[in-house]
């Protein structure tokens, strides 16, 4: 089902549960506004007649006067009985003639005792009044009839209002398929657009009509989805290209190297020469090949990666550890700001393996980048982050490329004539992003660097 057909029939529904709940309001009010009304004129006739009665004489003929005038003056309410009994529940007047006139006592008493009663007799209305004379004599008169001219009037009024119901649900229909037909319209227009969009013109943007509503913000958000894929494309052929040309030097080399050991026959001290500096570029291979694999895997978040507990120093202590196994001229002091009074304050929410990554590269370049091989890292802490300074007294980063380092395969002018492909400190930021922690840099040439790494404590 459409969302335009969707809103139409809520629409429909919406107004359509109004307009019962006002109909029947409106029914209600003047049903018991017609028998209030109704009432009020029953009892009215039926004090009046009693009032005539305590002028006349009691007598037949007196009576038959009485029955007369009430056919005049009751006969537009279309009275069908006009009662009256006295104390001991004997008839003393009715408006009309008959054989025998039965009536409940228990009625009577109940209007004795009430004074006056209201209530319905199959389609007819009566009143119970206790009329007293000047002479305390005390009498029930009972008015009953049936609201002909008031039930067609109530009819008329609900003829009305099913009409109006019915005409009022049909504007509804046609209205609401109108209304939601142009209020879908833009919407209509974005899918429209959206289907001219392919992998190759992510450039193109949507309308964003007036820049206000709803629609125009949904126009923008999916402009800056298309920016982003647009950026994630990017990198990604970013990436194979430079994955590619990184990978073609060294495999450049071992098939140079190759084909010149077949040139001629050497001797095993030549044959083994050549097979030492083919480890060498096959360890710079294998390399490169990790560091583009972790790059890989950073760039690919899992959001269901396990996190636990797990102390910073313990971690550093490990990288430092590995760092110092793979190359035994480098030192590293590792050390506390100050002593934590709670362990929680340098223990985060981390995956331990993809943050000693993180150490290790900082480690590592720290010492391949001075001159004496040594960097320091101190272990701070606040009452909400945990923060892990690594210093270096090496050959600093120039201002101007301090905001590239980060992006994948960059590598300052300075630092061309050391080992590396440009790849650990992207990976590096992409796995503290994970972590929801930072990682900046300050430095001066000639001085050294020191990185900065925040991370959210437990």
């Amino acid at each position: 089902m459409q969302i335009r057909t969707k809103i139409a029939i809520q629409f429909t529904i919406i107004i359509a549960c109004i307009l019962i709940i006002f109909s029947l309001a409106v029914y209600y009010t003047s049903e018991n506004f017609r028998k209030q009304e109704f009432y009020n004129r029953l009892h009215d006739r039926g004090i009046l007649t009693a009032q005539l009665l305590k002028e006349l004489k009691i007598t037949e003929k007196d009576k038959r006067k009485l029955r007369d005038a009430n056919k005049t003056i009751l006969g537009k309410l279309n009275v069908e009985k006009v009662l009256m009994f006295n104390d001991k529940d004997e008839l003393v007047y009715a408006s009309y003639e008959a054989d025998s006139i039965l009536y409940s006592p228990a009625f009577l008493k109940q209007v004795r005792q009430k004074k006056y009663i209201e209530k319905n007799d199959w389609d007819n209305q009566l009143t119970g009044s206790l009329y007293t004379d000047e002479n305390n004599k005390s009498y029930v008169v009972i008015a009953k009839a049936n609201d002909i001219y008031g039930k067609e009037k109530l009819q008329n009024v609900r003829d009305t209002l099913i009409i109006s119901f019915v005409i009022g649900i049909t504007l509804t229909i046609i209205l609401g398929i109108i209304f939601a037909g142009e209020s879908l319209k833009p919407i209509a227009e974005i899918n429209q657009e959206i289907s001219n969009i392919t992998a190759y013109n992510l450039k193109r943007k949507l309308n964003t009509g007036n820049n206000k509503d709803e629609i125009a913000q949904l126009s923008n958000n999916f402009n800056q989805m298309l920016e982003r894929l647009e950026t994630s494309f990017q990198l990604q052929k970013s990436f194979v290209s430079n994955a590619s040309h990184e990978l073609r030097t060294p495999l450049a080399a071992l098939k140079s190297e190759i084909q010149i050991a077949l040139e001629n026959d050497r001797t095993t001290d030549e044959y083994k020469s050549i097979l030492r500096s083919l480890l060498t570029d096959t360890q710079r291979l294998i390399q490169l090949t990790n560091g583009l694999l972790q790059l890989a895997k950073s760039e690919n978040r899992e959001d269901n990666m396990a996190l636990r507990p797990t102390r910073i120093d313990e971690i550093l202590f490990k990288a430092q550890e590995e760092v110092l196994g793979l190359n035994t001229n480098f030192k590293i002091v590792v050390d506390f700001d100050e002593i934590p009074d709670d362990d929680k304050w340098v223990t985060v929410n981390a995956n331990e393996t993809l943050l000693l990554t993180v150490f290790t590269n900082l480690l590592d370049n720290a010492c391949k980048y001075s001159a004496d091989n040594q960097a320091e890292v101190k272990i701070k802490f606040n009452q909400k982050l945990c923060i892990v300074d690594v210093k270096d007294n090496g050959i600093g980063i120039p201002e101007s490329e301090l905001s590239k380092i980060f992006e994948p395969f960059y590598r300052t002018q300075n630092a061309a004539v050391y080992r590396g492909h440009g790849i650990g400190l992207s990976v590096c930021r992409r796995i503290i992003d994970i972590h929801q922690g930072k990682i900046e840099v300050k430095s001066v040439v000639g001085k050294g660097s020191i990185f900065v790494v925040t991370l959210p404590h437990l």
